[in-house]
């Protein structure tokens, strides 16, 4: 392998999110049973999702293939979805902005059916609320916002 393929953003994007993941997981383990569950049920297919693109964009950066244009505005669009879940979580939390952010995301940034982003809504607050909330009995994070309202 090529320096050049090591010195690209993506590669090394992928190889950093690889080590996230793994450094999380292996810190996890440390943990008491039940605050483990978490990090690794995150972790462990982070690692494989991880690895799986680190080995896609070093395949990638060694074909030099330069669509830099040609991404240019799908990576934006990435973005402003990427910062809209993150301040509505942060806000709003993750089970009053999961389920709206899902549908948004999949109906008006992706162009999905209403069959699909309607569904897909459900389930995400399904599985936040009913695994995690009732299930699991792991609190989720609130948001700031209705932290502030409820005090």
């Amino acid at each position: 392998m090529r320096i050049d393929a090591i010195m690209n953003g993506r590669v090394t994007t992928a190889l950093v999110m690889f080590f996230i993941f793994a450094s999380m997981s292996l810190l996890a383990l440390g943990f008491p049973a039940k605050a483990r569950l978490l990090p690794l049920l995150v972790g462990v297919p982070g690692i494989l999702l991880g690895l799986a693109q680190l080995v896609i964009e070093i395949r990638q950066s060694a074909k030099d293939v330069d669509d830099a244009e040609k991404f240019s505005a799908a990576e934006r669009n990435m973005f402003v979805w990427l910062f809209l879940f993150f301040f509505g979580i942060l806000a709003f939390g993750f089970i009053y902005a999961s389920a709206p952010l899902v549908f948004a995301f999949l109906y008006v940034g992706r162009k999905e059916s209403m069959a699909i982003a309607l569904p897909s809504a459900v389930a995400t607050l399904a599985v936040l609320y009913g695994v995690f909330e009732k299930a699991f009995e792991i609190p989720l994070f609130p948001g700031l916002i209705v932290e502030w309202l409820t005090r």
